[in-house]
């Protein structure tokens, strides 16, 4: 059963009545709920009792449960994406940039597993695209993008690399790494693992030290011609 819903410094929702705190109200009980029971057995009506409001008035500030449940994931991802994002505004390196996004990721899983199961695992994404949900999730996610092709333009990564595959490949691996551990309460070392993984990841990634840029299509049509050129002059 689910123990009444609180404000952040610790009284109980239903001591709080002015309207101007309904939506916190809501929001609070809405993610203890999801916590605790996952986002499928939450309701308006459960979410309703616990922040002692009226369902109509859960129905007054949120269309439907699908909407009230991506509020809760947005308020919950915002600090994450923005710390993040500065974090990595003052790293150079692709291996530290990609390591620490790692960390992160695998650290939050750890401390919140519950709401990131609901995401990966229960909701169905009919009316997710344009969310401020999926904005962050965009940025969050492209933040591997960025960092590899600023890394492929420095010719610090093969030129025939793709940025979008190294994403897929990191976060896809990642979860599963947290499906085995996080998810199911076994312990991790987060550090080690992701240092790990981004080494698995970049051992074919990286240009050799002092190699030059990987071969463009104009650099292969030329060798391909230099190629041909040279077995005329044989014969």
């Amino acid at each position: 059963m689910a123990t009444p819903a609180k404000t952040p410094d610790g009284e109980p929702l239903a001591w709080r009545r002015r309207k101007d705190y309904r939506p916190q109200e809501i929001l609070a009980a809405a993610r203890q709920l999801i916590e605790e029971e996952g986002a499928k057995a939450t309701s308006m009506a459960k979410i309703a009792k616990l922040a002692g409001v009226s369902e109509a008035t859960v129905y007054k500030y949120y269309d439907n449960k699908q909407e009230l449940v991506n509020q809760v994931l947005a308020d919950w991802a915002t600090p994450f994406v923005e710390r993040l994002t500065g974090e990595l505004r003052h790293i150079g390196d692709l291996r530290s940039q990609l390591t620490l996004i790692a960390v992160r990721f695998m650290r939050s899983m750890e401390e919140t597993p519950k709401l990131h199961r609901v995401f990966y695992q229960e909701l169905r994404w009919s009316d997710y695209r344009g969310t401020a949900l999926h904005k962050l999730n965009h940025v969050f996610a492209h933040s591997v993008v960025e960092a590899v092709q600023k890394a492929k333009e420095d010719g610090r990564v093969r030129a025939d690399v793709d940025p979008v595959m190294i994403r897929d490949m990191m976060f896809g691996g990642l979860e599963h790494v947290a499906m085995r551990s996080s998810f199911i309460g076994r312990p991790l070392d987060i550090d080690a693992e992701a240092t790990r993984y981004v080494d698995v990841l970049l051992s074919g990634v990286l240009s050799e030290p002092g190699e030059p840029r990987g071969p463009t299509e104009v650099d292969r049509l030329a060798a391909l011609v230099a190629r041909m050129e040279a077995a005329l002059d044989r014969d």
